[in-house]
């Protein structure tokens, strides 16, 4: 029972918090530009990799905000086959990509709320650059290496997600969004972000 009470305060004292702040909380407007950076982790087909990038948007309306974005990503998984003597083997391997995209943001303002939700839908080109990947392989005759060219390319992606914004003040908040890509071409196997960062707005 008393741990029940606790939670029971601690929910009561947020909400009193959450709407403390709501009472002083910023007009979301339209006309404003929004300069933002962020980091996070991204996932492909193997690890957890840290990357980072920017982004600048212009409220076309209080919910509607085009915008445009960069984003570095030290690695992301992908695979190809290799000829063997007994035949092909799949070698999965991991390749840094740019992206360069552009989309808009739905922002869903909560009346008398520092906290802005919003859907992000995007499109634009994922672009991987020139190197070489050793693969290690196995087979009945035993283990060899093969140096395996990866060629640069750019491929066509499109993306989805959502985040949230908390305005700090007029001039600066905080975002945290989550995204999915779903490029085209060889390389086609989704992958995600999760960031979160800062924004600065110029009125």
């Amino acid at each position: 029972m008393a741990l029940r009470a606790w939670f029971r305060c601690i929910c009561g004292a947020g909400v009193l918090l959450l709407t403390a702040y709501g009472q002083d909380a910023p007009v979301v407007r339209s006309g404003n530009t929004e300069v933002g950076g962020f980091v996070g982790a991204s996932y492909g087909i193997d690890e957890f990799r840290i990357m980072g990038g920017g982004n600048v948007a212009y409220a076309l309306t209080r919910h509607f905000m085009p915008y445009g974005e960069f984003t570095y990503f030290p690695g992301i998984g992908r695979s190809t086959s290799i000829p063997t003597p007994n035949g092909n083997v799949k070698f999965n391997f991991s390749v840094p990509l740019s992206d360069f995209h552009g989309g808009v943001h739905i922002r869903l303002p909560i009346r008398e709320s520092r906290f802005v939700p919003y859907l992000v839908i995007g499109a634009g080109v994922v672009h991987s650059y020139k190197r070489t990947e050793r693969a290690l392989i196995t087979d009945p005759n035993g283990s060899f290496s093969v140096d395996v060219p990866v060629a640069a390319r750019s491929d066509f992606a499109v993306n989805f997600g959502g985040g949230i914004r908390y305005y700090i003040n007029e001039r600066f908040g905080l975002r945290v969004e989550a995204k999915a890509y779903k490029p085209s071409g060889s390389y086609s196997d989704v992958f995600g972000k999760v960031t979160g960062g800062f924004f600065f707005q110029i009125h």
